[in-house]
């Protein structure tokens, strides 16, 4: 007998990881952990050799595990630039509490954070980041995972949507194409008292572009969120490719990368818009729970990101062969639909998506299960307008593959 290939083994896996709706007394528990290093580091985006000499406010690793029956899931929030899927591989493989697979790990994206790619150090051809901090980061998440899951309570929990929050994220490249919903969740324990309130919303925390460390304006929104409701507020970034951005009022008015003012007024703009989505919402103590996730292959056709894996800059684990193996996952909370996406999706596929998603409140997870830079449709990557996006993208198949197997997982679920 012929011995299956290795995407037909991927998709006959992809089958068995529908789980059957369970509904049982929600519990849930947050944590966070501060990531900041000790030292001056490359801080990753825009130019390299960018080396911090100074820190705002503190670097976090946030996460939240929800448990329903046997069912559990761990969120995690870290203001980095990105964490690609095989250094999440190895959380994973130090966690203990909750079920590999269903470790999901995501980046807010900030600019002012240090280099976990390699790509922004000295130069090209010199890693950027600081191996000891890494290590040590790796740790602190999966210490955090399991630290959190500990702590499990009785829960309930609420959602709510702002269907359009002004003011605060432009799309730089297509003006018209711009998701400007922002998503919320809180989990409380019975008594009312908040363990965790979850933001999604997409847009760059790029308003400041300096040589200090800060987790931008999710600073400020975490803030003023844990003011008003207590607990650990969690924001986790949206389909904000291509180039959704946020948007500087009367920038002029600052130094170069010290529009400080900005990113507080954005933060706070979208924790008001957090509190008044949640307002009135009425809560769940049993909500139905189902998890599904989907691996697959995407050929790596960027000579750039290959000319990086072999000079050790990117690490030789992000491909397998001439392919980087990826995922994605799905998974319901009651009236709400949560989506990861491993990369920077452009707004255009991530509007299509919530045409497809059958909640009410559909979460896209950006930047969560992987990093690997910008995702565009094929008809994208081919226009000069997206030049930028596709050179710092895995090739052209990344996105139909994504949406294919997000698709898949909407289609099959529950």
């Amino acid at each position: 007998m012929r011995p299956l290939a290795p995407a037909l083994v991927l998709a006959v896996l992809a089958l068995f990881t529908l789980e059957a709706p369970v509904s049982a007394q929600l519990k849930a528990a947050a944590g966070k952990v501060d990531i900041s290093p000790t030292r001056a580091a490359f801080i990753a985006g825009y130019a390299s050799n960018r080396k911090s000499t100074g820190q705002h406010d503190p670097l976090w690793a946030r996460c939240l595990v929800l448990q329903n029956g046997d069912q559990t899931v761990a969120l995690v929030s870290c203001d980095l630039l990105g964490i690609i899927r095989p250094y999440a591989e190895r959380v994973r493989a130090m966690v203990r509490s909750v079920p590999a697979e269903r470790v999901l790990i995501g980046a807010t994206h900030t600019h002012s954070g240090p280099d976990t790619y390699g790509q922004w150090g000295p130069d090209r051809m010199t890693s950027g980041v600081d191996r000891e901090w890494m290590e040590g980061l790796l740790k602190k998440i999966a210490a955090l995972v399991d630290e959190t899951a500990s702590r499990l309570e009785p829960a309930k929990v609420r959602f709510g949507r702002q269907a359009e929050v002004a003011n605060c994220s432009y799309n730089a490249r297509v003006q018209e194409i711009l998701d400007t919903e922002l998503l919320a969740m809180q989990v409380a324990n019975p008594q009312g008292k908040t363990i965790a309130t979850l933001i999604n919303f997409a847009c760059h925390p790029e308003v400041l572009n300096n040589r200090t460390m800060t987790s931008d304006f999710p600073h400020w929104l975490r803030l003023r969120v844990e003011e008003r409701l207590g607990g650990v507020a969690i924001y986790m970034n949206g389909a904000l490719g291509g180039m959704v951005t946020a948007l500087i009022q009367n920038e002029e008015k600052y130094p170069k990368g010290e529009a400080w003012p900005e990113a507080e007024r954005i933060g706070n703009t979208l924790a008001d818009a957090t509190l008044a989505a949640l307002e009135g919402a009425s809560w769940e103590e049993s909500p139905n729970f189902t998890f599904q996730q989907r691996l697959f292959r995407v050929p790596l056709e960027n000579a750039g990101f290959k000319l990086l894996i072999a000079a050790k800059i990117l690490p030789g684990e992000l491909v397998d062969g001439s392919d980087i193996l990826t995922e994605v996952s799905r998974f319901t909370l009651g009236p709400a639909e949560f989506i990861t996406l491993p990369g920077e999706v452009l707004p255009n596929i991530g509007l299509y998506l919530k045409t497809k998603m059958r909640s009410p409140y559909k979460f896209q997870l950006g930047l969560t299960g992987d990093a690997l830079g910008y995702i565009l449709t094929a008809e994208d990557f081919i226009l000069k307008l997206y030049a930028y996006e596709s050179s710092v993208s895995v090739g052209p198949k990344m996105g139909p593959l994504m949406t294919e197997n997000l698709l898949a997982l909407i289609e099959s679920g529950k």
